[in-house]
């Protein structure tokens, strides 16, 4: 964010529109290879929608003052689940 002076709403947009992209990617290569499951790929899809409308629309409404603390807590709660996965 401060290497190309951007604020948290436009970096966070910017790395779902990414995200967005890598997984069309990976769905190809997936489709091509024969390997999709799709009961779950379309259930994964679907709340993987639910919950990016939910939190694009939280994003615009609340603006960073919201969104700053929950990308800091998720940091959070997942580095701690990384670390007793590594470690126990």
């Amino acid at each position: 964010m401060s290497l190309y002076k951007m604020n948290i709403l436009l970096s966070s947009g910017l790395a779902k529109a990414m995200n967005f992209t890598s997984n069309i990617a990976s769905l190809v290569t997936f489709i091509i290879l024969g390997h999709v499951n799709w009961t779950i790929g379309l259930t994964m899809g679907v709340c993987l929608m639910a919950g990016a409308y939910l939190g694009a629309h939280s994003a615009i409404r609340f603006g960073a003052k919201f969104i700053r603390p929950v990308f800091v807590t998720v940091v959070v709660i997942l580095s701690v689940k990384l670390a007793v996965d590594a470690w126990f």
